[in-house]
């Protein structure tokens, strides 16, 4: 077996040799079987594969929802193993937004206040913050929906909401676990078209979890998994070639 990757500083995210087992009753199922790899800043990646393949597994790990059962994650050269529970809560509300498959709004906030939410958790002054909300409400389109709850939107906005909530805080990392998964098409390549945009002005990583074409189609880079390890990494034909 070939020894883990030294750590480069210049990575925003790195794993090293990084394995994942969970207890399935008497089992222990290896969702991850020594992966190592390594993202820079600015990218717009997708990991992709049936379901089981690992891939939101590696986001999690990354997102610092999960530890690795083996192996090293560091996160701008930080190990995640060595912080505690309070710190890597610090380090997520600060460092990474997170768009889901499901939007995960709060029902009873609108969506100025549930963008609002993420700021407070962030630790954000609160001077300023009215203006700083609303801006990223007008960025994703919402300017005139901002008084509105969940309920009253489309699945597109509220995925715009999600996706405010997430850039709002100016992370370095956005994890995106399936965001097309609920959407129909038009809907789906309107976000993802978003937040490439969003990518090439902002400078934002973003890392996807799919199995969705339009994802790997507007991908700079994919990174195919099977079975818990990396089969292919490869750059994402004329996505990468526009890059």
């Amino acid at each position: 077996m070939s020894s883990a990757p030294a750590v480069d500083s210049q990575l925003l995210c790195q794993l090293e040799d990084v394995k994942k087992s969970y207890p399935m009753g008497d089992l222990l199922v290896q969702a991850l079987k020594g992966v190592s790899v390594g993202i820079t800043a600015g990218e717009f990646t997708a990991f992709a594969g049936p379901s089981g393949s690992g891939k939101s597994t590696i986001l999690n790990l990354i997102g610092c929802l999960d530890r690795p059962s083996s192996g090293r994650v560091l996160l701008e050269g930080k190990d995640v193993a060595t912080l505690g529970d309070a710190e890597l809560g610090d380090l997520r509300a600060r460092r990474i937004g997170f768009i889901f498959q499901s939007f995960n709004l709060i029902p009873v906030l609108t969506a100025y206040e549930n963008v609002e939410l993420a700021l407070r958790l962030a630790g954000a002054p609160e001077k300023g913050q009215r203006e700083v909300v609303q801006e990223a409400l007008r960025s994703v389109g919402l300017a005139d929906y901002m008084t509105r709850r969940p309920a009253q939107l489309s699945g597109g906005q509220q995925q715009r909401v999600a996706i405010a909530r997430a850039l709002v805080k100016k992370p370095a990392l956005i994890i995106a676990d399936e965001p097309t998964a609920n959407l129909d098409s038009k809907n789906g390549a309107a976000i993802l078209d978003l937040m490439k945009t969003m990518n090439a002005e902002n400078r934002t990583t973003f890392l996807f979890s799919t199995h969705d074409a339009m994802v790997m189609e507007r991908a700079r880079r994919i990174i195919r998994l099977a079975d818990g390890e990396i089969v292919s990494d490869d750059a994402a034909g004329p996505a990468a070639a526009g890059a």
